[in-house]
């Protein structure tokens, strides 16, 4: 797990060099570059697979190849066997190494034969040619953007802000987006200029000509007949095949471990297959009721060493700026839990395993109900709206006040796109919606930049493709059973995880919003969230300002208002922090962390 970073054109060592000190989070253990007069390449490297020759750029036999990548490749061992029987030779036994040998023989073509999570950067010496290209799922970021006559590429698009050659302009429809969903969904960044690699696609830079192409977008379209015993069967196949291949790894791998089935199912499969006791990390909030409890009895009930941490509701405030600083992009709050667990079980292990993406492949979320076959008598129409109000959207700018979303109105994009393409079914298309979008520019986002904020790698087993496929491929009733959500998956762990654990509903590792949405929040958020910030930006207007922060009982529990007073704090500080500094600077709010007395307290539990 790493952070890559490059450019096309004259080198410049200056440049370079900011671009991967950038970046120096992602990756902690070593730093490699390489530049030619056409192009420069930097590397930060966290080492998790080939601690002694694994450092990057690597290149192929003849050095014609030069290649820098972010991830994983969990088949790397299959594909290097077959590679040096056709005669390749190898110089390390990273598993980076095999994609620049399978380009010599495939080109672009290699792609599918990738089993893992990854975004590179491939530079053709001869063909005088750059490719990038970012896995299925969208688990690992790429972003890109050509301002001029040079190409630049980066993990992190504040790698490339420091271009002082970019102008940098706040783009006023993804802000639309954002203020929509709570997340920026598309290819699209708050910066004008700054896009997003889509998932599953390859992107070739040629001539100053850029082409992107998808090697990969998974069909719902297809459905297999099988039997529900068949299908727990082969679930339970392809499971533990996914779980197996994401623990190579030649440092110590743990878990995050809240009370629901999702992760429980990822540690109980990880238990049976170790030869040791994972380590095992949950959070709390001091003074709520949370899952600490439940998730304190699976861990002993299956065994592994677990790991407690118990957050000060009010440390958020003083660490917002870093957390902003990290994601780029303003989202719901939950991704603040996340931050502190990350640095907690960093002290501990470089690799984590989570239970993302189970909720978009076999329909885990409320919102979906909607869509179970028993509510096929319910019209197209209104089971799309009754989804999108629990999407927790807002209004677009100018209406944050009030929900505009009636059976009426015009379905926001990206959604009326994806709904209006061919699918198997309404549930398939909600599905594909969840998984195009919701998933990696939401979910998998903040879970990249909240742990890659510690150096701290992620793996997210039910997402292998190969996993995902054969969900894809499913009944909507073994989805959505009458109202039974995620109902293979908690008939398939039936045997793996404790019975306890199969009915509880979901809730993950979430923020307590009642202790944030507090007097203390108000005067924090007034800080960047007043009559004159609001006028320079054009956001609201003075009578709005004025409601949201009104805390009057019900008026303040009115569904939303918190969110959007969040949002808008969250998108000012996105704004100080990149948007208004001069070119070629950025200017990074303090380590609030490592300058203070520690924000939470930990547990460790035998």
């Amino acid at each position: 797990m790493c952070g890559i970073c490059g450019f096309t054109g004259p080198s410049d060592t200056a440049l370079l060099e900011a671009m991967t000190s950038s970046l120096q989070h992602r990756g902690p253990d070593s730093v490699g570059s390489f530049s030619s007069p056409d192009i420069s390449l930097g590397f930060r490297r966290l080492s998790i697979i080939d601690l002694t020759t694994g450092d990057q750029p690597v290149t192929n036999e003849d050095g014609s190849l030069q290649l820098v990548l972010n991830g994983e490749i969990y088949n790397y061992a299959e594909l290097r066997a077959g590679l040096e029987r056709r005669g390749h030779k190898f110089s390390t036994c990273s598993d980076v190494e095999v994609i620049v040998h399978l380009y010599e023989e495939r080109g672009e073509e290699l792609l599918p034969q990738l089993q893992g999570m990854f975004a590179f950067a491939l530079w053709d010496v001869r063909q005088r040619r750059l490719l990038l290209a970012r896995d299925r799922l969208g688990i690992k970021p790429l972003y890109y953007s050509q301002p001029g006559e040079r190409f630049f590429f980066a993990s992190e698009a504040k790698a490339i802000l420091l271009n002082p050659d970019f102008s940098r302009r706040l783009h006023r429809a993804a802000v639309e987006r954002l203020l929509t969903y709570l997340y920026l969904p598309g290819p699209e960044t708050l910066m004008e200029g700054v896009y997003q690699l889509p998932p599953g696609y390859w992107l070739r830079w040629e001539n100053g000509q850029v082409q992107l192409r998808p090697y990969w977008q998974s069909s719902l379209l297809r459905k297999r007949q099988l039997s529900e015993a068949e299908a727990i069967k082969e679930f339970r196949r392809r499971f533990e095949e996914a779980v197996g291949s994401h623990l190579v790894s030649d440092v110590p791998v743990g878990a995050l471990l809240s009370g629901g089935l999702d992760s429980a199912g990822v540690v109980a499969q990880m238990v049976r297959l170790l030869d040791r006791r994972p380590k095992t990390f949950t959070v709390g909030f001091k003074g709520v009721a949370d899952e600490r409890p439940i998730a304190r009895t699976l861990a002993a009930k299956l065994g592994t060493d677990h790991h407690e941490l118990e957050i000060e509701p009010d440390c958020f405030l003083q660490d917002l700026p870093r957390m902003i600083w990290h994601l780029e992009t303003p989202t719901p709050i939950s991704f603040l839990p996340l931050f502190y667990l990350s640095e907690f079980a960093r002290r501990h292990v470089k690799a984590v395993f989570i239970g993302e993406g189970a909720d978009e492949l076999f329909a885990g979320y409320r919102r979906l109900l909607p869509f179970a076959p028993s509510f096929r008598f319910l019209p197209r129409a209104v089971q799309n709206r009754l989804y999108l109000l629990g999407l927790h959207s807002l209004a677009p700018p100018g209406r944050l006040g009030r929900h505009s979303y009636g059976l009426a109105a015009p379905l926001p994009e990206p959604l009326r796109k994806t709904l209006h393409e061919k699918s198997a079914s309404p549930l398939s298309a909600i599905l594909s919606f969840e998984q195009r979008y919701a998933l990696p520019d939401y979910q998998l986002h903040r879970v990249d930049r909240m742990t890659m904020a510690w150096g701290l790698e992620a793996r997210v087993p039910y997402l292998d493709h190969r996993l995902v496929e054969f969900a894809n491929s499913l009944p909507d009733g073994l989805k959505l059973h009458g109202r039974e959500r995620k109902y293979l998956l908690r008939k398939a762990l039936a045997d793996l995880v404790p019975a306890e654990i199969l009915g509880r509903s979901k809730t993950g590792f979430g923020a307590p919003f009642r202790l944030w949405y507090s007097r203390d929040f108000l005067d924090a958020a007034r800080v960047y969230v007043n009559e004159r910030t609001m006028a320079e930006r054009g956001w609201i207007g003075k009578e709005m300002l004025r409601d949201l922060f009104r805390l009057d009982g019900e008026g303040w529990r009115q569904r939303g208002r918190g969110s959007q007073l969040f949002l808008l704090l969250t998108l000012e500080i996105y704004c100080r922090l990149f948007v208004d500094p001069a070119p070629g600077q950025l200017s990074p709010p303090p380590p609030n962390l490592a300058g203070r007395k520690s924000p939470a307290h930990t547990v460790a539990q035998p």
